[in-house]
């Protein structure tokens, strides 16, 4: 939230710490009421059993996902970047995206691995002829497996060093390699992540840009060791030392897939570089998948439930499951990325999934005490003694 704030402020003065300086203003006053709102709330028990619960959401709506199995080819070590991109459709726009990242302006060797996930516009033959032209590119076509299959589908065919996801709709600076992979090697990062634009459109024109570009400064007051978790947890705008996805794969079958970035990624990353530059443009469409998931009435959303149980299993088989950097990332992924996307919901559903994510906080809770936020000090009091209305009312000031 605080970071909303920042980029808005940041479009508007141009300056980087005048915006952090309003930014903090902005979510202090809203902190401030939020203190104000908790003081009130009232304890109210809910009298549904983790076994009540479960059977609840499978009915509503069961856990079809799976969990994928990583095949890890041999890395090239002349071969700098694998770069992945799904495609579905978008016949209309593959063209430019494509285009993008081959023309890069780069001293690094690097593949582009387009997968077709099942286009039924057309968007076949533009893979092809991109591949037919260009022997850095590698073209896979399959029956549709949604993105993160499609996504899987690329990391199992990299062989480059580092690894980078670019979504098919977007396009992406000519120095966007260049200046990922420079940070890359000059600190030898785990992850190297650059700022990107959210470019609105409608019917072909540019509504508004807002650029994303983080400030150095800890503007959520994280501890030093959970810093990174200020950064968006989006695949994009990011490259990866390959050895991060050995056995790591988005999760085929859910929503959200891209919760496994903070979750998996995130959580083993031992150097992160940040460049505050846009390499990067995230188009925004009126008929974007994502506004799909914006509609918090969907039985789908429960997929954050199912997502979580599979993603904090894989953190305790990869030994991830304890510090501060999981720890705070668990109860953000109990709170505020849980409760807004479920929160047009029936009452029932919402409370069945309060129940199962105590439960989850409790399963996971290593028993030691952290430095926290305050308002994260807040979500945590509110999973321990299952206060319902207050972990809804931290869930959507953090």
């Amino acid at each position: 939230m605080v970071y909303g704030y920042y980029f808005r402020f940041l479009k508007l003065t141009h300056n980087k710490f005048m915006s952090a300086k309003l930014a903090q203003i902005a979510y202090g006053m809203r902190k401030l009421k939020f203190r104000l709102n908790s003081s009130k709330i009232n304890q109210v028990n809910i009298n549904i059993t983790h076994d009540e619960a479960l059977k609840l959401l499978h009915n509503v709506s069961p856990d079809k996902g799976k969990v994928a199995e990583p095949i890890n080819p041999p890395i090239n070590p002349d071969l700098d970047l694998s770069v992945v991109i799904p495609i579905y459709n978008y016949a209309d726009l593959i063209g430019e995206n494509i285009s993008s990242i081959l023309n890069q302006d780069t001293q690094y060797k690097y593949e582009v691995i387009l997968v077709d996930d099942g286009s039924t516009d057309g968007a076949q033959d533009i893979v092809r002829e991109f591949a037919g032209k260009d022997p850095r590119v590698k073209a896979i076509f399959q029956k549709n497996q949604g993105i993160a299959g499609a996504r899987n589908t690329g990391v199992n065919e990299a062989n480059g060093r580092y690894l980078m996801f670019i979504d098919c709709d977007d396009v992406v600076e000519p120095d966007l390699v260049q200046t990922l992979m420079n940070a890359a090697y000059e600190q030898d990062a785990d992850i190297a992540m650059c700022g990107h634009n959210l470019v609105k459109e409608r019917d072909g024109k540019i509504i508004q840009a807002i650029p994303n570009i983080y400030p150095e400064y800890n503007l959520k007051k994280y501890d030093k060791d959970a810093k990174i978790l200020n950064y968006a947890g989006l695949p994009w705008c990011k490259v990866y030392k390959r050895e991060l996805w050995n056995n790591v794969r988005f999760l085929p079958g859910y929503w959200y897939e891209d919760t496994i970035i903070h979750a998996l990624l995130f959580t083993q990353c031992k150097k992160f570089v940040y460049v505050p530059k846009v390499c990067y443009q995230y188009r925004w469409y009126e008929n974007n998948f994502s506004h799909t998931q914006e509609n918090h009435k969907n039985p789908k959303c429960i997929d954050r439930y199912w997502m979580l149980v599979h993603i904090l299993a894989q953190c305790r088989i990869l030994n991830l499951d304890h510090g501060v950097r999981f720890y705070t990332m668990l109860i953000k992924h109990l709170s505020a990325y849980y409760y807004p996307t479920i929160s047009g919901m029936d009452n029932d559903v919402i409370e069945s999934m309060f129940v199962l994510a105590c439960d989850l906080y409790d399963e996971y809770y290593d028993n030691k005490t952290y430095k926290l936020p305050y308002v994260l000090r807040k979500t945590e009091k509110a999973l321990q003694t299952r206060n319902l209305e207050l972990w809804k009312l931290c869930s959507k000031n953090q």
